[in-house]
């Protein structure tokens, strides 16, 4: 993924951008008979400064991260599922392939590549890692690539799998201009959230274009990777003889999912999410009492 590569879209800055700019940053500096000037200066190398290694940490690897934002290099997050069942053996590797067999059959995403993510958050005594599976589909023509990331874990006999459908778009080198040269104006804002490591530079420069023609493409790829792999679960599950209602209830509540002018708005899934659990944690139970 290049994060510099808009494909058809000109990235460029605005020359109406520079001359708003051009037009405060003067005024302003004539009414303060020159400090203005200084201040422009000292945000704007520090806010250029930490933007250039925010883009230069997600460029160089997709690999670590430091407490927040583990797959801030692959975009925003689309949609994000969590399925709970309960079962007495760990069926991981059935349900990875039948899913990996349904998008190569489906989709463009032609195969599920590992993927290890380390925190290397300084607080922690040591380094932690994690395994992820991941898929990729080649990006719109307005670039926009959608990125599937996959994860299992088990707390005992109870199965956890998840999945997120990632929109990641280019550096909008319009957007870029507009937080350097109006850092003064919104520095105070987000130093102290970007300092907890709560937020980062990159999501404010990195656009999802915002077109009818974008969002149809993003929302058409985002729909069908999360059709595809409730699909493919429903037909591991089943085989397995596990219950699939509420994976098939919480696929509807999928549906709710609109992308329009780049963002996401997502439906209500906590309940389904919330019934799930309930139901996986009295299968259990009743697995024990038996």
């Amino acid at each position: 993924m290049d994060l510099l590569d808009s494909k058809n879209v000109t990235n460029r800055i605005r020359k109406r951008t520079v001359a708003l700019a051009v037009f405060v940053h003067l005024y302003l500096t004539v009414f303060t008979l020159g400090i203005w000037l200084i201040l422009l200066t000292v945000f704007g190398l520090i806010t250029s400064t930490l933007l250039r290694n925010d883009i230069d940490e997600a460029k160089s690897s997709a690999n670590s991260f430091n407490k927040t934002h583990p797959f801030k290099y692959f975009g925003e997050i689309f949609g994000h599922f969590q399925h709970i069942y309960h079962h007495p053996i760990n069926i991981e590797t059935e349900v990875i392939a039948t899913i990996e067999e349904e998008l190569k059959s489906k989709t463009p995403i032609s195969s599920l590549e590992a993927l290890a993510i380390t925190d290397r958050d300084k607080d922690l005594n040591s380094s932690e890692g994690r395994n992820f599976l991941k898929g990729q589909s080649k990006p719109t023509l307005r670039g926009t690539t959608l990125t599937l990331i996959l994860n299992q874990s088990s707390y005992g006999a109870i199965r956890s799998f998840e999945w997120r459908v990632i929109a990641g778009g280019y550096v909008d080198k319009d957007a870029k201009f507009k937080l350097i040269a109006y850092s003064p104006f919104t520095f105070f804002f987000w130093i102290v959230a970007y300092i907890k490591r709560e937020s980062n530079l990159l999501n404010r420069v990195r656009t999802i274009y915002p077109s009818s023609y974008n969002d149809i493409d993003v929302s058409t790829q985002v729909r069908s990777i999360n059709e595809t792999v409730f699909d493919a679960m429903v037909v591991a599950l089943e085989k397995n003889g596990i219950d699939t209602s509420d994976l098939k209830a919480q696929k509807m509540q999928s549906m709710n999912i609109n992308i329009s002018g780049g963002k996401v708005n997502m439906g209500n899934v906590v309940q389904g999410a919330m019934n799930k659990i309930g139901g996986a944690v009295k299968g259990a139970v009743k697995g024990a009492n038996a």
